[in-house]
């Protein structure tokens, strides 16, 4: 008589390393398997009086910043963060990456000065085709607040306050607006491969003419409009030159000296006029809870 044969071990053991694997996979999310912790920080406009989530007023502002300062916190550039991760340049204790979308005047008039009086600075991503314009250039209406130009930011990027990137030269669209048919970057329905990266290439190429020779540092980042990405846009992205990208997805991110992916799609947390500098240190102090193991580790 054969013996027969229980076949509940291995599916228990079986389930046992799927569970292993699975607690692993959740530590290496929020802890970063030994990774640098970057929070980077999203701003879009200020103004005296705030009264939508994307408008911070100077005094919320400046609280913020106060507080990431006296909490250890240094501000960096994107130039830093790719080091880090090309080279194994070394980062402060506590980095964090401040940006605002889009190139509002108010970056430079309200924020510049706040970022330079508390020792910190900021990466602005520009829409390119606004940039220093009056108008929209599609409808021809007048801009709603008014967007610098690449000029009028030259003197804070020679001090290290500003630093401009990419938010798309004319992608920062969406279908209903009835300009470009697409949503930010995704694909047109119908739209084949050649055209879909052909599209992508020519708004990047587009944004690096305009900014070429304006500003003292190079293009290097880029930050998706809307939140709208994918891997495939990415990877087009990256062949367009743009060695670090974001979104608006509010995670923390974990960098790895070597490991260039983790310089993609990169998460951001939004801050609003609420949000104190207590609770803005609060928030991003929960990360930097564990020892940080170095490269050589």
């Amino acid at each position: 008589m054969k013996k027969k044969i229980d076949w509940r071990l291995p599916v228990i053991v079986l389930l046992a390393l799927l569970l292993i694997l699975e607690v692993a996979d959740m530590y290496r999310l929020t802890h970063g398997g030994g990774g640098q912790p970057l929070p980077i920080l999203m701003y879009h406009h200020f103004a005296d009086e705030s009264k939508s989530g994307t408008v911070v007023t100077p005094a919320s502002f400046r609280e913020q910043m106060s507080a990431l300062r006296e909490a250890g916190y240094e501000a960096v550039n994107v130039s830093q963060v790719i080091g880090f991760v090309r080279e194994g340049t070394p980062l402060p204790e506590k980095p964090v990456l401040i940006t605002m979308d889009d190139g509002y005047g108010s970056n430079l008039t309200i924020a510049a000065p706040i970022l330079e009086e508390t020792g910190m600075r900021a990466t602005v991503f520009v829409i390119g085709i606004n940039e220093g314009e009056e108008y929209y250039v599609h409808s021809g209406e007048p801009m709603w607040q008014h967007r610098f130009a690449f000029e009028e930011a030259a003197p804070w990027v020679e001090k290290g306050i500003i630093d401009v990137q990419s938010h798309t030269f004319d992608m920062h669209q969406l279908e209903s607006y009835g300009y470009s048919g697409r949503d930010g970057v995704r694909r047109i329905p119908g739209e084949s491969d050649s055209e879909y990266r052909s599209a992508l290439l020519a708004d990047a190429e587009a944004f690096r003419r305009r900014r070429e020779g304006r500003v003292a540092t190079e293009l290097l980042a880029l930050a998706y409009p809307f939140g709208y990405y994918d891997l495939e846009a990415d990877e087009v992205m990256k062949e367009a030159g743009y060695q670090l990208t974001v979104t608006i997805d509010e995670r923390i991110n974990w960098l790895h000296a070597g490991d260039e992916g983790c310089l993609r799609m990169m998460g951001r947390f939004n801050v609003t006029d609420c949000d104190s500098g207590e609770e803005l240190v609060d928030r991003l102090n929960q990360y930097f809870s564990t020892p940080v193991l170095s490269k050589n580790h």
